[in-house]
This record gives structure tokens, C-alpha cells and sequence, in this order.
């Protein structure tokens, strides 16, 4: 464990064994280590700045953050949000929309976050309405010093148009 993983599990009142420390926080069934996680996390945004140009254009592997930090960092969750012009779900024809991760040191890129713009998964994307990522995937969330995110479309079927869409990544500081 690190002194940072320490300090985090003493604010969050927990005694490192996954038990509340009813001493620090007043009562034994809860625990507050998400909510000091979140203190901690760091958000990475990304703007894809223009729409598709076609339903069925997909974007190659595009690196848009270097890791800069002399420790890794874990992907943890993110959010898609599109600007102007919404997509309408489809479970034949869609985007599949991922964060992907590598180690920098020219690795293959690994899939972290995933969402497909289909009525099972993400649903109608509604301009200026930010909705969550639906799948992550731990083995690919590391990012370690200079590692980079990655952004990525591929389309199934006639595809869908993705707008002009804002991204936020959350990331936490890894614990190795």
C-alpha cells in the first residue's frame, strides 16, 4: 500500500480491511471511500470537434492525453455528450464508440470504456444530455506514466452519424 492509499483510507474511515472505523465515522455501516476516491480522481476531457462525415465513416485510433505523471492511472468511468445533433438508437445499424489505453512504450492500444449507440445499450444520444459509458473493461483501464487514451468509432451495419460530442474521462491514481 502506498501512504496515499493510507491517507485515503483514513479520511474514508475504513481500517483498511474493508470495515468501518465507527471512531472516525460515527457509524459502523457505512463507508465513505467512494466519495474520497472521487476527491481525488482526475477528469480528462476530449472534443470531437466535427460531425461524421457519413453514417458509415468510422475514426481510427486517435491518442488525445499522455499520461504526465510519474505514477499509472486507472480508467474508471466516462461520459458521452453530444452537442447539436442527437442519434437516434438502432440495434442493426450503430456506433461503437471507445476509450482504449496503452502502454506508451508502443504497445497495441486496449479497449477501457466501450458504448454502442443501440436501443439495448446507450439508447437515443439527446443533444447537450450526457450519458454514462456502459462497459469497462478493468483488464485495459491501467494507464501508466506515459501511457495515452485513445479514441475510437467503428460503425456496424449502414452506421449512424456521431455529432460533435464532448467526452469526460475519469481517471484515479493507481494503487501499485
Amino acid at each position: 500500500m502506498s501512504l496515499l492509499g493510507d491517507f485515503m483510507r483514513a479520511l474514508a474511515g475504513t481500517d483498511g480491511i474493508g470495515r468501518d472505523t465507527p471512531a472516525l465515522t460515527g457509524n459502523p455501516n457505512t463507508s465513505n471511500v467512494p466519495v474520497v476516491h472521487q476527491a481525488f480522481d482526475l477528469t480528462i476531457p476530449f472534443a470531437k470537434a466535427a460531425a461524421d462525415g457519413a453514417a458509415g465513416t468510422a475514426t481510427a485510433d486517435t491518442l488525445f492525453w499522455t499520461n504526465p505523471f510519474d505514477f499509472p492511472v486507472l480508467v474508471v468511468a466516462g461520459r458521452i455528450t453530444p452537442i447539436g445533433a442527437g442519434v437516434t438508437a438502432d440495434n442493426t445499424n450503430f456506433a461503437t464508440i471507445t476509450i482504449k489505453t496503452n502502454d506508451g512504450a508502443g504497445g497495441a492500444t486496449g479497449i477501457a470504456l466501450t458504448a454502442n449507440t443501440t436501443i439495448t445499450d446507450l439508447g437515443n444520444l439527446t443533444s447537450n444530455q450526457s450519458k454514462s459509458f456502459t462497459l469497462l473493461t478493468p483488464a485495459n483501464q491501467i494507464v501508466p506514466a506515459g501511457g495515452g487514451l485513445w479514441f475510437n468509432i467503428a460503425k456496424s451495419g449502414t452506421g449512424v452519424v456521431i455529432p460533435i460530442s464532448n467526452y469526460t474521462i475519469r481517471l484515479q491514481r493507481g494503487e501499485f
